[in-house]
């Protein structure tokens, strides 16, 4: 029996998931909650979390991921759309799948016993999203973005750069722009910082 605990805003998800999987025989679900935080209060004995992509608790879908990993956990991410930015940091913290949750019981279940047993559960869509490489910074963008990510003000970003703030506000419309381009439009580039290479200041 695999035992499956339910992470998600939404009091209804687990009632539906509960009914999806009713007649499977080999998966049941054994906890519900609204936030990681009470999950993990329950300690619930469970081999798979499903867990929602965007809880309302604050917190982040990777940093949620890597939590349960260090427990033990396999995590299954579930989300209203498959985003590049939030497949690839899930993947990269532990998540052994990331399931759209219009998918199917058929594509749900077997999401589940792959995660279950250690293999990948992505569609061949969600691959092709992790793999595309994202689009190319110079390595002053790549430098601006690094540092602004990483907590540093505009100013002390324009300062270490040794340029100006209006210049380090360009580099980061600039960045904006490219991942526009390829219908990804960012309001927060701080978001991106997982997608590149670190650029230490020198």
């Amino acid at each position: 029996m695999i035992r499956v605990a339910v992470v998600d805003n939404d009091k209804l998800v687990p009632a539906g998931l509960r009914a999806l999987l009713a007649g499977t025989g080999d998966i049941r679900v054994v906890h519900a909650a609204t936030s990681l935080t009470e999950h993990l209060a329950a300690a619930p004995e469970a081999d798979v979390v499903l867990l929602d992509l965007r809880l309302e608790d604050g917190t982040e879908a990777a940093a949620n991921v890597a939590a349960l990993r260090r427990r033990g956990v396999r995590v299954l991410v579930l989300s209203v759309h498959g985003d590049r930015r939030h497949v690839r940091a899930t993947v990269r913290a532990g998540a052994g799948g990331y399931l759209v949750k219009d998918d199917d019981a058929v594509k749900l279940t077997e999401a589940i016993r792959n995660v279950h047993d250690g293999q990948p559960a992505l569609t061949a869509e969600l691959m092709t999203i992790i793999n595309d490489d994202p689009p190319e910074l110079s390595p002053q963008e790549a430098r601006a973005l690094y540092l602004y990510g990483t907590g540093s003000t505009l100013a002390a970003t324009a300062r270490r750069m040794g340029v100006t703030i209006p210049t380090v506000r360009s580099y980061l419309t600039r960045i904006r722009s490219k991942w526009a381009a390829i219908d990804e439009p960012v309001d927060d580039v701080r978001t991106l910082i997982d997608q590149y290479q670190p650029r230490p200041d020198r």
